[in-house]
């Protein structure tokens, strides 16, 4: 009895081993794959997701740059030509700046708001803060000198030094600055 049992029991056993590497390592195999297959998905999704955020992170970097660059020589040009009382070319310029400049802190300001999902808070608010400045400091010296028929020569002459040296100096801060925070700039 006891042969019988103990045969029966083997058999079983190797009934059992056989189900389990016949079926059971295939089926693990599968599954390990199957994970090993989604977790690639996600890595490549990931990989997808940060291009297009670096994508749009160096177009922000772009499009400011060339907003902020472009509001600063129309501005100067006022200021430029009103110091070499130049009174046709500071027409000019008086107009071409009043007709943009509305469309341009627009568009600032509408950078300055998207920023905010592709930056930190901080970098967003030393954006906000260059607004500020632009704004309710340059524009408002800016507004009051074309506010004049004729240029204020001396007060045109100190905005123009104030251009050449602080302001451009301001806005090339803030844009590299903006490229630091986005790991945009190239490490010499």
């Amino acid at each position: 009895m006891d042969f019988d049992q103990a045969f029966w029991e083997k058999i079983i056993l190797l009934v059992l081993t056989a189900l389990l590497t016949g079926l059971g390592i295939p089926w693990l195999l599968k599954r390990i794959e199957q994970r090993k297959l989604l977790e690639q998905k996600k890595f490549e999704a990931d990989l997808v997701r940060q291009g297009k955020i670096l994508e749009a992170q160096s177009k922000l970097l772009d499009d400011l740059s060339g907003l902020l660059w472009n509001w600063r020589y129309l501005a100067k040009k006022v200021v430029y030509y009103g110091a070499k009382e130049d009174v046709d070319q500071y027409q000019s310029a008086r107009n071409l700046y009043d007709e943009s400049v509305w469309d341009i802190l627009n568009e600032f300001r509408c950078q300055i708001s998207r920023s905010r999902r592709l930056v930190s808070e901080q970098a967003y608010r030393r954006l906000d803060d260059l607004y500020r400045y632009v704004v309710h400091d340059i524009d408002v010296e800016i507004s009051r000198i074309i506010g004049k028929e004729k240029p204020d020569v001396k007060f045109c002459q100190e905005m123009s030094e104030r251009f050449s040296v602080e302001v451009s100096r301001k806005l090339d801060d803030a844009l590299d600055d903006l490229a630091s925070e986005l790991k945009l700039k190239v490490k010499a």
